[in-house]
């Protein structure tokens, strides 16, 4: 026999807490179709009673003004479970009860589990389970899932199930003026036994305009929409008010009567330790500090420390790379197989996301300890009166935050977590406008343009890029809710504030394992198919016939030069030949690679492998061997600058390197020439690759060896591209480029509006569960960025205004902008006619 249970209840009243002590196993996450809310379910055996147990996601109602009230109602409706456990936070029994009534009229058994009924006692309330379990006409279990209380109640529960449905008798609230309505449609309704549902329960909703509902209705009764309508209009004429707020008012007197009647306060008038601490963290004067305190904290923690996390981490996934460079094809001189290079490529590009895991890991902890705490809705609660000015939400603060409101975060984890959000239309205008915000990866692309245009108005330029990307995301939710979002359902803001909690460690760590392994699964496995994509993109047609023939002379011009040195040595019988230089050189640039990534007994195993090549890598006192170690250093230089040649050429003739030549009659406007345009290009694969894409096309030839670093290994951490001098050529790019810091702060305004890259796509699509939307996310901020930037470029060429000049007005411009905004009022709608006084 199996069954099947859904987990329902209002937010933050332990159903997680609740599924894992009854079932016994971790929640596995999966995908609801067609939405991006998750549903948990797991498979389970009690006895000879196979369970699936499913968590839904919490709701304050079975209304439809939020995704995770139409993932639980439409689970319930086409799922049919079998039992229904409805968790109850026991220290907030009144609140919970709304949802309860809700749920008992259904049409399926529902068994009540009175959950922290632990707290409930301390604060003094005491719960008559029995006498509740009367007046409801279910059965009603006191648990506390933190402390492993309430388990075996549960489990006898579910046993005797089929005998629950057996005896089930439906629930009838008595709803006075409102029943001669549902009567009446329940007559017309005939839904052919489509589902197990209480008619009289669709009917309900159907009077409250549930669009889920009417749907079902639809099928049978075409003219459904006209019915309700006209039955609307009689009540509200009849009773002067309308269905829902009749129902709503009747609920919440209903959850009154029985919390008046089942529970006794021996406490009542004192305050709580959440009342108390609510006193200064809500304080009118103190939470925005506190708010700030945590979000520094939580920032420092995660972005900065986790970044720093990443120094060790990072070997681990280079000696990853180098295992993949070992086993693929070797180099011959200056000749790279294709498949080397796709090996490299894609190595380069999932282990740059894998790197950010550390950084995942201790945000999902903090946001999981937060959660736990009940700070997370406090949040919401404190900064929605500002957010909802610009349409957007309280909860959209961590996720704008994560993406670098304070510079140094990333989109990736921003965007997701924005799931949290309820109100759908600030939850899209938030998942399109955290990429604006200043990712840890844009960093060393600004560093780079000011150290060469900016050297010493540096720190003022800081705080504008630091702080211009927050006002433009507010004006940019403005305009988007304001046009393509304004038809997106809007959720009323029910804010519970839940009380305190300790967070337990172990639910901590596997809360966040569980988040960074969905990140791993779903956001690396598709970055490896849009790498290979990219891949194509940076290097076919290829080279040209009279290229390859010039590079092919300068590789013979390298190897002759090689050959006149190493004669003089003892040694020569060993590099002899052409498959024995590519040999060697590839042993040497193999041995330096794996020193400098920090691996441990390099030394002993190349001089294991190859004595005879290992004396010319470390040729102490033989005199013979440091010729060829001198000449071997040359001609890795020499490689090194036919390689970055060479990848020049690919660039420019690539199909890329063609997209970025066909822009150039457009963002010309905005002082871009092509070179810009293949930098921005390469940028949506990672941000660093805008910077190795500059460094190796301005260049000089007096040092190629280390801007070759840059260029063969472009997704190198951010930290590293920032640290290395030799990754940020400023004075090169200021000497060769022809640009004025003009150009430079055009640069940076489109790349502050710039689309996202590819993995911050991808977790854009993840979040909207729509194509169309993902493409809006690119083409939206890159029309956008290029407008803003071609008239910021061209007005202040006109007037002859100077970068730092331009970029302050540009900076005061959407400051002044934000501030109109923030206190033009508000249009509300008046009431009209009405009882007049007398005077």
């Amino acid at each position: 026999m199996s069954i099947k249970v859904a987990l329902a209840g209002q937010p933050n009243c332990g159903k997680s807490t609740i599924f894992n002590m009854v079932s016994g196993i971790r929640q596995h996450i999966a995908n609801y179709p067609g939405v991006t809310v998750d549903k948990k379910s797991g498979y389970f055996s009690v006895g000879d009673i196979d369970i699936e147990m499913v968590d839904l996601p919490g709701t304050y109602s079975f209304s439809s003004y939020s995704l995770e009230e139409k993932v639980a109602k439409e689970f319930i409706i086409n799922e049919s479970p079998d039992i229904i456990l409805n968790i109850v936070d026991a220290s907030n029994l009144k609140r919970n009860l709304y949802l309860t009534f809700q749920l008992l009229e259904v049409g399926v058994p529902v068994v009540i589990v009175l959950n922290m009924s632990d707290v409930a006692n301390r604060r003094g309330i005491i719960i008559d389970a029995k006498k509740m379990s009367e007046f409801l006409g279910c059965p009603v279990i006191e648990a506390s899932a933190a402390k492993g209380q309430g388990k075996d109640e549960i489990l006898e529960i579910l046993r005797k199930t089929s005998e629950l449905k057996e005896n089930y008798q439906e629930f009838r609230a008595n709803y006075d003026e409102l029943e001669e309505y549902i009567l009446e449609l329940e007559n017309e309704v005939n839904l052919e036994d489509k589902t197990a549902i209480s008619k009289r329960w669709l009917c309900i909703k159907a009077l409250e305009k549930d669009q889920a509902i009417l749907e079902i209705l639809k099928s049978t009764h075409k003219d459904i929409n006209s019915k309700i309508t006209a039955l609307r209009e009689k009540f509200n004429s009849k009773l002067g008010k309308n269905i829902e707020t009749f129902l709503a008012s009747f609920r919440y007197e209903n959850a009154d009567i029985i919390f008046n009647e089942c529970v006794s306060e021996t406490k009542k008038g004192e305050l709580t330790t959440t009342d108390k601490a609510d006193k200064i963290i809500l304080n009118k004067w103190l939470s925005f500090p506190i708010l700030f305190l945590i979000i520094f904290i939580t920032y420092e923690l995660s972005i900065v420390f986790g970044y720093h996390l990443t120094n060790y981490t990072w070997p681990v996934l280079a000696a990853i790379k180098n295992f993949i460079i070992d086993i693929s094809p070797s180099a011959d001189i200056a000749r790279i197989p294709l498949i080397t290079d796709m090996a490299v490529w894609l190595a380069n590009s999932t282990i740059a996301l894998l790197n950010y895991l550390p950084i995942f890991f201790i945000l999902f902890a903090l946001i999981a300890i937060m959660e736990d705490v009940g700070y997370m809705p406090r949040m919401a609660f404190i900064l929605d009166k500002l957010f909802r000015k610009f349409g957007l939400h309280g909860q959209s603060t961590l996720p704008l935050v994560l993406g670098g409101a304070f510079v140094g975060g990333c989109a990736v984890p921003g965007v997701m977590s924005t799931k949290g959000i309820s109100d759908d239309r600030a939850r899209m205008a938030t998942i399109l406008t955290v990429p604006l915000m200043n990712c840890l990866a844009k960093v060393p692309f600004y560093t780079l343009l000011l150290g060469a245009f900016f050297p010493t108005q540096m720190s003022i330029m800081l705080f504008y890029i630091s702080t211009v990307t927050v006002l433009a995301a507010l004006l940019i939710a403005k305009l988007l809710t304001s046009t393509v979002l304004r038809t997106r359902e809007t959720a009323p803001f029910v804010m519970e504030l839940p009380p305190y909690h300790m967070p337990t460690f172990k639910g901590v760590i596997l809360r966040s394992c569980e988040r960074v392994w969905i990140y791993i699964k779903k956001v690396c496995t598709i970055v490896v198919a849009v790498a290979v994509i990219l891949f194509v993109l940076l290097q076919f047609p290829g080279l040209s016939k009279e290229k390859q023939e010039h590079y092919t002379n300068e590789e013979q011009v390298l190897l002759a030069s090689f050959d006149k040195i190493v004669k003089k040595s003892s040694y020569y019988s060993l590099v002899d030949s052409r498959e024995e230089v590519a040999s060697l050189l590839n042993f040497y640039d193999g041995y330096r690679a794996k020193k400098m990534s920090g691996s441990k007994g390099v030394d002993e195993k190349y001089q294991e492998d190859n004595p005879e090549f290992y004396k010319f890598l470390v040729p102490k006192n033989d005199k013979d061997a440091k010729l060829i170690n001198g000449a071997l250093r040359k001609l890795s230089t020499g490689r090194n600058k036919i390689l970055r040649e060479q990848k020049n050429d690919k660039i420019e003739s690539s199909l890329l390197g063609m997209a970025g030549r066909a822009l150039e009659p457009i963002s010309q406007f905005a002082g871009f020439d092509w070179k810009i345009n293949v930098a921005f290009l390469s940028s949506f694969a990672a941000r660093e690759s805008a910077v190795a894409t500059l460094g190796s096309i301005y260049e000089s030839n007096k040092d190629s060896s280390s801007i070759a670093t840059v260029s063969d290994d472009s997704n190198t951490t951010s930290s590293t591209i920032a640290d290395e001098s030799s990754l940020r050529p400023e004075e090169m790019m200021a000497k060769n480029s022809g640009y004025t810091p003009l150009h430079a702060a055009s640069i940076i305004i489109f790349m502050l509006l710039t689309p996202p890259c590819i993995a911050t796509m991808i977790v854009v699509k993840m979040q909207t569960n729509s194509w169309a939307w993902m493409c809006f996310g690119i083409f939206f901020p890159f029309g956008l960025a290029l407008a803003v930037a071609s008239l910021f470029f061209t007005v202040s060429s006109i007037f002859g205004i100077s970068g730092l000049e331009a970029i302050s007005w540009y900076y005061f411009t959407l400051l002044f902008a934000v501030l109109v905004l923030w206190f033009l009022p508000e249009k509300r709608k008046n009431w009209s006619g009405g009882i007049v006084k007398n005077r």
